[in-house]
């Protein structure tokens, strides 16, 4: 069990999860390791936007600009994490938490390889990460894609501004 979340630019995928202890989250590492991290998807989410000094609604309701849509939308804390919500359960009891957060910028080029053992009518889509684990998802490609689609473009906004603070800072060192 981990007491502290990894960096940003190692987390592959953020998977809510049951245990004897409760509700959890499962957080798979871009090396292809895994974590468990004794919270929930919601608190771990937190956990991650407040050391950024950031607050998941608000990090939602920006990305809306982006997705034209009031649910589901990607929770970008970073350039390095970019988190795409697809869902990868269906709840025991009402009010369990159904979605995982996918770090977009750790999906591989070979996004929608159907895996050995994961029955197709189960998980119609099935994601692969960095690291080599692949993730079943309950939405169809067509959607999944979609979101990952959206998600990419924040994360691509998110690098193109980080660029521009470096080269107004260059320009201003060196005029």
């Amino acid at each position: 069990m981990e007491k502290t979340l990894p960096k940003d630019v190692e987390i592959a995928a953020l998977l809510p999860a049951y245990t004897q202890e409760g509700d959890v989250t499962r957080i798979l590492l871009t090396n292809g390791t895994e974590l468990v991290y004794r919270r929930t998807m919601r608190s771990t989410l937190a956990k991650l936007a407040r050391r950024r000094c950031k607050d998941v609604a608000l990090l939602r309701r920006w990305a809306s600009r982006y997705t034209h849509r009031t649910l589901n939308n990607p929770i970008a804390a970073s350039a390095d994490l970019v988190l795409v919500p697809v869902k990868t359960r269906r709840p025991r009891i009402e009010g369990d938490g159904t979605m995982a957060h996918i770090n977009v910028v750790a999906i591989s080029g070979d996004t929608f390889r159907q895996h050995d053992g994961i029955p197709r009518k189960q998980h119609p889509t099935v994601i692969s990460l960095t690291g080599g684990k692949a993730l079943p998802v309950l939405w169809s490609e067509k959607t999944t894609l979609a979101h990952i689609r959206e998600a990419r473009h924040i994360c691509a906004e998110l690098v193109r501004e980080e660029e521009e603070a470096v080269l107004r800072r260059i320009r201003k060192e060196h005029p």
